[in-house]
């Protein structure tokens, strides 16, 4: 299992702090991960078990993203699965997301998925976007426009996604179809696209790139897919196997009874706390954070963003530095397209209704520069609770789902 990173608001005083985190952790052992994965293909949702759905000889390809909670236990359960449906792993590719490839311990000799590789004579390929030739096109949208994946997910006879499931904060949806194919496994344009902040504020622009996240899918002939669903503590609380619309909301259903809660009344200060390892600790979470704890900090309250963050900032975050918010500001952020475009634009907003402080491994001199307060030491946390009235600590604020009873901070329902 993965290490996850312990929250500073642990160790606060209960009286002091209304903790905001799901009730219980229904992590599955590692075992139980692997068992649960081959009875999920074994008895899909809506569809034929794998065995069914293959013949001898077929070649699959595996998809994995980075940041996907305990990969190597998913990638032994989908081996074992695939060896109880009559194929050998030699027949098999696991083809990685661009992330995998900072994570050495993972891939290098003596790393963890390439001595799996190894043993089960599994090839195991990192996705590269930038590369030229690494993707093709598997068609063209109902927009007209080509749609473009790696080649290897084209050749394949059979394409098992490995997703998780993680519905967008705020609305009621379901998590995409094929969460972990696409865009992950595209070319760079296409990534960077995907990037722009502007879907944040568009239903309209949400709802088309739903549908190309659908037709990816579609285009591909996939009818199968898995979806993982992620526990309190950086493990998996559920494997769901089947047709991609059924195990999409099943998974987001079972994503909701864990993850959404409910608080009844806003802060003056909000700890918000990125848990997990360093897959987890993202920009992009970081992102993701913010748009949660904005439902339930005060007009002018603080908020405290608690991470184990190292990635430098990007170009999107660079356009804060020294800059006073503005709208001209924002609106070079909404055309961005980089990885912290989200955050950067979500930060700005955060910054300008009261301070943030920010405890992260980056030096302070880069904090501050964000516009940011950096946080050292837990007894400065101690002081910022010592004189709030109303301190409301998120536990795993990238992946909670919050509603707020008396109506959000900004006067809007969620």
């Amino acid at each position: 299992m993965t290490t996850t990173h312990q929250s500073a608001t642990c160790a606060l005083d209960s009286s002091q702090v209304i903790h905001v985190r799901p009730e219980h952790d229904r992590s599955l052992s590692a075992e139980a991960i692997h068992d649960a994965f081959r009875a999920a293909l074994a008895k899909p949702l809506d569809y034929p078990p794998l065995a069914s759905a293959t013949v001898p000889g077929d070649h699959v390809v595996l998809t994995l993203q980075y940041g996907t909670p305990c990969p190597l236990e998913l990638v032994e359960g989908a081996l074992a699965a695939l060896r109880d449906a009559g194929i050998e792993s030699s027949n098999a590719t696991l083809l990685l997301s661009h992330g995998f490839s900072q994570e050495p311990e993972f891939l290098q000799e003596k790393g963890k998925i390439a001595q799996l590789a190894a043993s089960e004579e599994i090839e195991i390929v990192v996705h590269d976007p930038a590369k030229e030739n690494t993707t093709s096109i598997v068609g063209v949208t109902k927009a007209g426009q080509p749609l473009r994946l790696n080649r290897m997910l084209g050749d394949a006879d059979l394409v098992l996604s490995i997703g998780v499931c993680s519905p967008a904060p705020d609305t009621d949806g379901p998590c995409d179809t094929f969460a972990g194919l696409f865009p992950v496994f595209s070319d760079q344009e296409t990534i960077d696209h995907y990037r722009a902040p502007i879907a944040a504020d568009s239903k309209v622009i949400r709802s088309q790139r739903q549908n190309e996240i659908n037709e990816s899918g579609w285009l591909l002939g996939i009818g199968l897919t898995v979806q993982v669903v992620p526990s309190p503590s950086d493990g998996i609380a559920a494997v769901l196997a089947g047709e991609p619309r059924m195990v999409a909301k099943r998974a987001s259903d079972e994503y909701r009874r864990i993850w959404s809660q409910q608080v009844d009344t806003p802060g003056d200060l909000v700890i918000a706390t990125l848990t997990g390892d360093a897959s987890q600790q993202t920009w992009e979470n970081v992102g993701r954070a913010l748009e949660t704890a904005k439902h339930v900090l005060e007009p002018g309250g603080a908020l405290v963003l608690s991470t184990d963050l190292a990635e430098l900032p990007g170009p999107s975050l660079g356009r804060l530095a020294g800059m006073e918010n503005s709208p001209e500001v924002e609106r070079e952020l909404m055309r961005d397209r980089f990885a912290d475009s989200w955050a950067a634009l979500g930060l700005s907003r955060a910054l300008a209704r009261g301070p943030v402080y920010f405890r992260s491994q980056l030096r302070p001199e880069i904090v501050e520069s964000l516009g940011m307060t950096p946080l050292k030491t837990e007894e400065e946390l101690l002081r910022l609770v010592s004189t709030s009235k109303r301190c409301i600590a998120l536990e795993g604020a990238q992946r909670l789902l919050l509603s707020v009873v008396a109506g959000d901070a900004n006067g809007d329902d969620l």
